[in-house]
């Protein structure tokens, strides 16, 4: 920055001395305080400043150094970690690269005075500010003080801590004058201060004032990542599986396209083009390459949006492997060997697939298990006899095995239980009408229903309406009706 900062001012200049002999000749060459003198010349509104800042960390990406820091919070061998820069890379890189550290971040001096030293979350405390605000510290008047808060703050952290100092040359006032009078007290810094510089960097006119204090230490490093990387190992900790299992991260991403969970949402034209635009370009010919990179989930939902059957559940089965006691997971493959009518190895799948109770009745009921239906939804609703999913499922199986008093039961039951209120009311509505053979009514219902409670998809796929699956009626209803697919 600072040498692009002089190329504008000398070409500003229109000096005709070349720009080593004109550079001589400014009063802030080579000044400590260069990098905020030419800051505030060049951009002297502090939204002019924040946009130059925001510019310039666009693209920045948390590097291994980060990645290492990251571990290091999570294991709680450093606590707190007070910055200078502007940019958010520290708080990026708790979530890019942690399963669940949360830090608490303070970019403003009101937000400061609450952050407790003894809280167990990482704290980062941004001395300058954030570059999202415009109040960011960075000309020659801003840097010479720190904030009230952001002093008493740092101050309360030295009385209990030591602190080790990386990437910061120590040119501004605002921070080197607090710790120029903490190391006049024995109060403060008990545990030492250690200031690591970069082999070949030259020393502040501040730090090197600095250095006649006692219990401040140099330390000369190769750079940030290498001094995070050794201190990382030598703390004996071990990478989290979101760095050492990268795929397992992927996997988790993949749910949006695969999640039964989210199918509702998949007919909302806005998700539907995404989930599209998205599966489009990784099943393009120029992502082809590229595919075997991919988790396996990700290549299952590929191969059934291509009606590559037999491959995505090939597929399904790796990543079911992986991530055996995945219950979403597993619900994909019971749909899927389902919709492919393969109804024995559903049958067989569903003896050891971590699916509950009322998932499996409606899986045994697609497989034509009845007589498994009748048993299984028998006992749950002995459990829970107000459950509506499990008494229409057990009505499917007994119209079935022509039992047609006992499915009676169960619909008049469902009937005196389900109010408009109800979830699904509507698509329980058509599916008592169906299984009573009450085609008008039930087209009404389904009528209504579309588009809320019923797709096309569903009204196809579902037992209760088994027996319309060729009524040209029903046919003309859904041909009419647009949705998403």
């Amino acid at each position: 920055m600072i040498e692009e900062w002089r190329a504008e001012l000398f070409k500003r200049s229109k000096s005709e001395k070349t720009l080593e002999e004109w550079l001589k000749q400014q009063e802030w060459y080579q000044d400590d305080r260069e990098y905020s003198i030419l800051f505030e010349t060049l951009y002297d509104q502090p939204a002019q400043r924040r946009n130059y800042v925001e510019e310039c960390v666009r693209n920045a990406r948390p590097s291994w150094g980060y990645a290492y820091l990251t571990n290091l919070l999570a294991k709680r061998i450093f606590d707190v970690v007070f910055t200078t820069n502007f940019d958010d890379l520290i708080n990026e890189a708790c979530y890019l690269y942690s399963e669940d550290l949360r830090p608490i971040v303070a970019a403003h001096d009101s937000a400061v005075s609450g952050i407790r030293v003894t809280s167990r979350r990482p704290k980062i405390i941004k001395l300058h500010g954030d570059f999202l605000y415009d109040d960011i510290k960075n000309t020659v008047s801003e840097l010479e003080t720190l904030e009230s808060n952001m002093k008493r703050k740092l101050t309360q952290f030295c009385q209990e801590y030591g602190l080790i100092v990386i990437g910061y040359g120590g040119a501004d006032d605002s921070v080197m004058d607090t710790l120029e009078v903490l190391l006049r007290s024995n109060d403060y810094l008990c545990h030492g201060l250690y200031w690591c510089v970069r082999k070949g960097d030259k020393l502040s006119k501040r730090l090197r004032s600095l250095m006649r204090h006692n219990r401040i230490y140099l330390v000369p490093i190769d750079g940030f990542d290498e001094v995070m990387a050794e201190t990382h190992a030598a703390a004996d900790c071990v990478l989290p599986d979101s760095l050492k299992k990268p795929f397992k991260v992927a996997r988790e991403r993949v749910r949006l396209f695969v999640n039964p969970a989210s199918e509702a949402l998949k007919k909302h034209p806005v998700i539907s083009k995404d989930i599209q635009d998205v599966m489009a370009e990784l099943g393009s010919q120029s992502s082809v390459a590229k595919q075997d990179m991919l988790p396996a989930l990700l290549k299952a939902a590929l191969a059934l949006r291509q009606n590559k059957t037999e491959e995505g559940i090939v597929q399904l089965r790796i990543a079911i492997k992986e991530d055996p006691d995945d219950k979403q997971l597993a619900y994909k493959m019971a749909e899927v060997l389902a919709d492919s009518n393969k109804n024995e190895e559903l049958l067989e799948y569903l003896k050891t697939a971590p699916i509950d109770t009322e998932n499996r009745i409606y899986f045994l009921l697609r497989a034509g298990a009845d007589e498994e239906v009748l048993s299984a939804s028998e006992q749950l609703l002995s459990e829970n006899p107000y459950e509506p999913f499990t008494r229409i499922n057990r009505a499917i199986s007994l119209k079935r095995c022509n039992r047609r008093d006992e499915m009676e039961s169960e619909l008049r039951f469902l009937e005196a239980n389900l109010t408009p209120e109800s979830p699904m009311s509507g698509a329980f509505e058509a599916g008592i009408a169906a299984l009573r053979r009450d085609k008008e009514k039930m087209l009404r219902a389904i009528k209504k229903a579309l588009g809320t409670e019923l797709t096309k998809k569903s009204v196809a796929k579902f037992p209760v309406f088994e027996d319309y699956r060729d009524d040209p009626d029903l046919k003309a209803l859904l041909d009419k009706t647009s949705e998403v697919d």
